[in-house]
């Protein structure tokens, strides 16, 4: 007939693998349980060692505990490891969308700013050439025709009895340029310069 078993072991393993089963399921905390389900297998074992004549239940129940604990913090970590890679492959692939998009996007305003550069024919240069007359009459300025033919019709024209204000305005390119002029009717019907103002 069998000794009744030594049950201090047993009952601590059953409590140490309740806790332990509990927590396994927790993100996080199932960590700790994974450290206490050890604690609990080893009292388990130490249990069915010291009672390996007599009756097992109690280190039976608690070592299958402490066992089960361990088994599903391994299962659930795997799991949660699992969504958390996913998780960071659906962020790193929305992450590159958006990058390819904006890059696109970058490349779209590159070719706008280089269409408007090119569209605006305007330099420093020719700026300079400009002659303006007198301010009153506009005589020794410019000739409004010649300019057009040079650097093509104005964005802006305002054109009066005896005055004509014109701009070119440069506003998707690279940078912002304009140029405006300011021109006096003469008798022959011409238009001739009398100030200039730019942004280059």
């Amino acid at each position: 007939m069998k000794q009744d078993e030594s049950k201090v072991l047993g009952i601590l393993a059953i409590v140490f693998g309740g806790i332990a089963l509990i927590g396994s399921w927790v993100p996080i905390l199932n960590n700790l349980s994974f450290m206490i389900g050890i604690v609990a297998l080893i009292l388990g074992v130490i249990a069915l060692i010291v009672n390996r004549k007599r009756k097992k239940v109690l280190a039976i129940v608690g070592t299958s505990l402490a066992f089960a604990s361990c088994v599903i913090v391994l299962v659930t970590q795997s799991i949660y490891g699992a969504a958390v890679d996913n998780a960071a492959k659906e962020v790193k692939k929305t992450s590159q969308s958006i990058e390819k998009s904006y890059s696109k996007e970058e490349a779209k305003e590159k070719e706008k700013q280089k269409a408007a550069d090119a569209k605006f024919k305007w330099t420093q240069e020719y700026y300079n050439s400009l002659k303006e007359g007198d301010f009153e009459t506009g005589e020794g300025g410019s000739n409004y025709n010649d300019i057009i033919a040079k650097v093509g019709e104005p964005t802006v024209r305002d054109e009066g009895t005896d005055q004509l204000e014109v701009e070119w305005k440069n506003e998707d390119g690279s940078k912002y340029q304009s140029v405006s002029l300011s021109f006096k009717k003469q008798s022959d019907g011409t238009w001739l310069l009398y100030d200039k103002l730019s942004m280059f």
